[in-house]
């Protein structure tokens, strides 16, 4: 029984105490890079696709820009407003 309470006692300020996540960036452009053989990586962090191609420079040639598809899905292309859902009222 002190067992427990202790360990409430000692954790409960661990659990209050945790401040809330960020939210995280989802930015339009993203570089697909070739690393090696078969393994390819996506730099996603890019807010232009002008710099996107000048960091492209440092991979070689078989890296290129690309429509992050999280930006896409959730804001449609780079550089539009966002998309407005069409509700209807029932």
């Amino acid at each position: 029984m002190r067992l427990t309470f202790a360990s409430a006692v000692i954790a409960a300020p661990l659990f209050l105490s945790s401040a809330p996540s960020a939210a995280q960036t989802v930015y339009p452009w993203c570089l697909k890079a070739l690393m090696g053989e078969d393994y390819t990586v996506d730099l996603c962090y890019f807010q232009t696709f002008e710099r996107c191609a000048q960091e492209r420079i440092a991979y070689g040639t078989s890296s290129f820009c690309i429509v992050n598809p999280h930006y896409y899905f959730r804001y449609g292309e780079p550089g539009q407003t966002p998309r407005k859902r069409n509700r209807e009222a029932r």
